[in-house]
């Protein structure tokens, strides 16, 4: 198997749904593929699909303390251009859209998978956005817009941490501003 990067999402509980639709502001519709998330409060229709199937509704309750999965998606996402993205799309013929504030590259397969966070954060829950392939794990380490993209989308919704997970090369704490100082964590064991 390949490289199978990702970004790790923490936010409170009651952050999850403002969090998912801002997710969904920035997919890329599938066509013919829509998943419905059931939250307590009312449904919130995904332009994605659910395990490779359309149509499907998924029950997420946030308060849920099991430590398991308790959603997974298959979204493409739109990210803005930076360099590391245009080579990335440009070499696949993916799809680029002219946004009014500059161009967006759209990136595909993301699998979403959402966790119960409480073991490590007391009442979190952690958004883990998985690349599908080796170079996709490779653009989300290398494009500061991807970074940047994630970064910004903890701290609007109030989360306290957003880590890059480089599987044995360890995690990196992403923060907005200046990417020159990383810190590498080493939480093996932490995620019963």
């Amino acid at each position: 198997m390949g490289l199978d990067y990702s970004y790790e999402v923490y936010v409170h509980r009651d952050s999850a749904r403002a969090l998912l639709e801002a997710v969904k502001a920035s997919c890329n519709p599938y066509p013919g593929g829509k998943t419905t998330v059931e939250f307590p409060d009312g449904p919130v229709v995904m332009p994605c699909t659910s395990r490779f199937a359309s149509d499907t509704t998924q029950r997420f309750d946030p308060t849920a303390t099991d430590c398991g999965s308790l959603l997974q998606l298959d979204l493409s996402l739109s990210f803005p251009a930076d360099t590391e993205l245009l080579k990335w799309v440009g070499e696949r013929g993916a799809p680029q859209t002219d946004s009014g504030n500059g161009l967006l590259c759209s990136v595909g397969y993301i699998y979403l998978f959402v966790f119960d966070a409480s073991s490590f954060l007391p009442d979190h829950v952690s958004f883990d956005f998985m690349a599908a392939t080796t170079d996709m794990s490779r653009l989300f380490a290398r494009s500061a817009s991807i970074r940047t993209w994630f970064a910004n989308l903890t701290r609007d919704h109030g989360g306290p941490l957003c880590l890059l997970d480089l599987e044995q090369k360890g995690r990196i704490a992403i923060t907005l501003g200046s990417f020159d100082r990383q810190m590498n964590v080493d939480w093996d064991g932490l995620y019963l």
